[in-house]
């Protein structure tokens, strides 16, 4: 086990270079000037645009730049907002709470609905509950996330004034508050993950029925829920977690989206804003941040799988 843990930290050393280098020349390449932007957009001296470059190391090659940027982060520092004058990392970590809590929220509801349903459906097979699972799941597939946002607002929100459209409170400062808040975005996040890991716990557990040992379980004359909680979950929920990793990084993507239509201050509006503000640093060091959080997510769901799959408790 020490040694699967090990390779995999290993492994994701270079795959974060990688990623930063990727991040680097995207944000790059995007259009427009910052150094333009932080003085109003229109300017006719180009002496004084040229000083607010050098003040913001653009005028240097961009090698130059990429490693000025790396030996940054290695030290611990993602640098200065161009448009805030504030630690990057500050504003990330502030930012991420938001994003961390409706993630986490939605992944968990996700989980909740979506192992009963798999098991369900695939205990009823090609029944009528099996087809309404299957359709219900397909119909959400087809449904992008954002729209189904908006939709959201405008029934719960607009028409029936259940639930606040826009604005953020935080649950350390009223809970019930803050927690009508989250309900709209979470739902909205949620409903696609429920979709896709339903349909794979549903195949999974459709696979580990027709194994020897689920026939040998019924011949024992052990009940059907017993049998499918604690012989066919186990055994099925290996590639639906394999998905949790992917379905995460999925979210944090997502948040971009979600968070504007819901006007969340989270790390995902804050994305949005530093790409319409040109503001390089912050967009830099969001991206690689979240980049890092999918690794190590995926490393610990890695080390979460071995304990299913017994050749890897052994290497």
């Amino acid at each position: 086990m020490f040694l699967f843990v090990l390779r995999r930290i290993v492994m994701s050393v270079p795959t974060l270079i990688l990623v930063a280098v990727i991040i680097f020349c995207l944000v790059r390449a995007l259009p427009g000037d910052a150094a333009l932007m932080m003085l109003g957009g229109n300017i006719d001296d180009e002496s004084t645009l040229e000083m607010m470059r050098r003040q913001l190391g653009l005028d240097q090659p961009l090698p130059v730049q990429f490693l000025a940027w790396l030996r940054e982060i290695f030290s611990g520092n993602l640098g200065i907002s161009i448009r805030t004058g504030q630690p990057v990392g500050a504003l990330i970590l502030d930012r991420f709470g938001v994003t961390a809590t409706v993630v986490l929220l939605a992944m968990g509801t996700a989980l909740i609905v979506a192992i009963p349903a798999g098991l369900i459906a695939a205990h009823r097979h090609n029944t009528k509950v099996d087809y309404a699972i299957v359709v219900l799941t397909i119909l959400k597939l087809s449904m992008p996330s954002f729209w189904v946002g908006l939709m959201l607002l405008v029934l719960f929100g607009a028409i029936l004034g259940w639930l606040p459209t826009v604005g953020f409170v935080s649950m350390s400062q009223d809970f019930g508050l803050g927690l009508t808040y989250l309900i709209l975005p979470v739902t909205s996040l949620a409903l696609s993950e429920i979709a896709v890991m339903t349909r794979m716990m549903r195949a999974g557990s459709l696979e580990v029925m027709n194994r020897d040992y689920i026939t040998h379980a019924r011949a024992k004359g052990l009940p059907e829920r017993q049998v499918l909680w604690r012989h066919v979950f186990p055994n099925a929920f290996a590639p639906t977690l394999t998905m949790v990793g992917i379905a995460l990084a999925g979210l944090l993507a997502g948040a971009a989206v979600t968070e504007t239509v819901f006007t969340l201050p989270g790390l995902g509006k804050l994305l949005v804003d530093s790409i319409y503000g040109r503001d390089y640093p912050v967009l830099q060091g969001a991206l690689l941040f979240i980049a890092a959080i999918y690794v190590v997510t995926n490393l610990l769901i890695d080390i979460a799988y071995s304990f299913f799959d017994p050749k890897v408790r052994l290497s």
